[in-house]
C-alpha cells in the first residue's frame, strides 16, 4: 500500500513527516530518512489496529443534477472497458507518429 507523506523541515530539530490523508499522525527523525522510516512503522502500527472498508452514500440533493457524479464508474463493470482503452492509446500513439513524419 502506498500513502503520500508531506515532509517537513524543522529549523532546529530535525525533520516530520506526515501522511496526507491522516493529518493527525506525524513521526520525526534527525534526518529525512529518519522521519520517512518513522512514519512507515507508525503507519504499519495503526493499519494493524484498523480496517480499511469503502462506503457507499446517497448523492445530496443539489448533487444529483451534477452530471460528473450522475456517469462516475458507468463502466466499472464493462468487460470491454480494457480493450476500449488499448484501441485508444494504439490510435493516440498512431496520430503521434504520424504529426512526427509530417514535422520532419
Amino acid at each position: 500500500m502506498n500513502f503520500d507523506v508531506m515532509l517537513f523541515k524543522q529549523p532546529e530539530n530535525g525533520y516530520v513527516a506526515r501522511p496526507i490523508f491522516w493529518p493527525n499522525v506525524a513521526a520525526h527523525g534527525e534526518t529525512e530518512q529518519e522521519a520517512i522510516d518513522s512514519v512507515r512503522e507508525l503507519l504499519r502500527d495503526l493499519l494493524n489496529q484498523v480496517q480499511v472498508v469503502k462506503v457507499e452514500i446517497d448523492l445530496p440533493a443539489n448533487q444529483t443534477n451534477n452530471p460528473w457524479l450522475t456517469k462516475a464508474g458507468m463502466f466499472a463493470n464493462d468487460p470491454t472497458w480494457d480493450d476500449f482503452l488499448k484501441v485508444m492509446h494504439d490510435y493516440r500513439q498512431q496520430l503521434g507518429n504520424e504529426k512526427q513524419l509530417t514535422s520532419e
